[in-house]
């Protein structure tokens, strides 16, 4: 049977604490197949906001088919692929904490480092070419998760679902409250949804806990996959019903000519109530979702070969989504923003497509050659202090090495890649 964390067609893995003879841990594939499945859907949810599409500047009307695709894509990944990525990062802040704890080194200082430069290397300037960034927000997330992480990694192992659930029941109203310190602001979207978005990362400090995660027993039988689906399709529709109760009990306003009162902003104005409804519809909608998709995609590597076996060619991508990220915001500025307002909203979607399929093969070819992806290199060179190995040995050399020669060459000593932190992360 292919178990959990190594589905065909994927790298195998070791303990999410790392190998027990202290070596670089080696990648849990399911968390990179989330990770991929998750990147494919803020992207796709991208394309059409990067560059107006033809139908959102009201050039052309749109089509019945084009409503269809459009509808079903927001319903199927809306909010959900992004909690998905921000549970993902949370296991995978757990996993570079106990990484850095492994070889002796200070996991808070790595962590620190790690995502100011992932905001301010990355995140910041890709907010000033598109204002729907996530990097800047998760980094200044990461950096209020770091110092809870010694409370949230010890006690029982449910101490930080507990934890995101009061996040979430108080998120709302920390949201109100700060939104009012920057209104109509981008400072506004990037500080207010820290509480809503420190919960998911929280759902994923749990999950890293989980002992279903050990692939030493991945064989056992468990229920978490399926637990994990249905409590995310009961997620999914109480967010649905918070955020219709949000219009019942909260009517937009109207003004004498049957208009919606616009604010400042651009926003038709509702009163705290409603955006409070909203927050908290959105906190339970998206974590619903993030937690059926990753319950269906453990439950499929688990339990059906082909499934495990097609899902396990997403694995690359996973351990690319820095890049791939970043890549697509330079692909679609470059290939759409000339024509503006003038490509219809499918062929949007059709690019971003072809623009998958090609990354999924460029991070199968490139995986093959090099040990990271090219900004992820970056990213973990600048974490580290230093140039992390980066191409790959071949065996036929890593065999002849003796065990301190496969140490400084980036090799564990069973004579497979490894760098420091070699986990999946977020």
């Amino acid at each position: 049977m292919t178990t959990a964390s190594t589905p065909a067609g994927a790298p195998a893995t070791a303990p999410p604490g790392g190998a027990p003879d202290g070596g670089p841990a080696r990648r849990v594939a399911l968390l990179d197949i989330a990770r991929a499945l998750a990147m494919i859907g803020v992207v796709a949810m991208n394309a059409p906001t990067v560059v107006f599409a033809a139908e959102r500047l009201g050039e052309v009307e749109q089509s019945t088919l084009a409503s269809i695709v459009d509808g079903a894509l927001g319903l199927l990944m809306s909010g959900k692929a992004r909690a998905l990525l921000m549970v993902l990062l949370g296991v995978g802040a757990v996993l570079a904490w106990r990484s850095a704890t492994r070889r002796g080194g200070r996991p808070m200082a790595v962590m620190l480092r790690r995502y100011v430069v992932l905001g301010v290397l990355f995140g910041v300037p890709h907010l000033l070419v598109f204002h729907g960034d996530i990097l800047t927000h998760y980094a200044l997330t990461a950096l209020v998760l770091a110092p809870l992480m010694p409370f949230l990694l010890a006690g029982r192992g449910n101490r930080p679902l507990w934890f995101a659930v009061a996040l979430f029941a108080t998120a709302p109203f920390a949201e109100f409250g700060l939104g009012t310190l920057f209104p109509g602001s981008q400072l506004d979207i990037l500080v207010t949804l820290i509480p809503q978005t420190l919960g998911f990362f929280c759902v994923g400090v749990w999950l890293a806990r989980r002992p279903e995660l050990d692939p030493e027993r991945a064989d056992e039988p468990t229920r978490l996959p399926a637990r994990m689906m249905w409590t995310g399709l009961v997620g999914q529709v109480l967010g649905l019903v918070a955020l219709y109760g949000a219009d019942l009990f909260f009517p937009m306003e109207f003004d004498s000519d049957g208009i919606p009162v616009m604010g400042p902003d651009g926003v038709p104005v509702a009163s705290p109530g409603s955006d409070m409804m909203v927050s908290f519809g959105a906190s339970l909608g998206g974590l619903g979702g993030a937690l059926f998709f990753l319950g269906l995609v453990w439950w499929l590597v688990r339990r059906d070969r082909t499934g495990a076996r097609a899902l396990g060619t997403l694995a690359p991508l996973g351990r690319m989504t820095l890049t791939v990220y970043l890549g697509s915001t330079a692909v679609f500025l470059l290939s759409m923003k000339p024509f503006e307002g003038e490509i219809p909203l499918l062929a949007q979607y059709g690019i971003a497509a072809a623009y998958f399929v090609v990354m999924a093969l460029f991070a199968r070819w490139w995986l093959g050659r090099f040990r990271l992806g090219p900004l992820e290199w970056i990213w973990r060179s600048l974490t580290y202090l230093r140039p992390m190995p980066m191409r790959r040995i071949p065996e036929a050399v890593t065999s002849s090495l003796t065990e301190p020669e496969r140490v400084v060459s980036g090799q564990d000593p069973a004579g497979r890649p490894g760098t420091p932190g070699e986990v999946s992360r977020g």
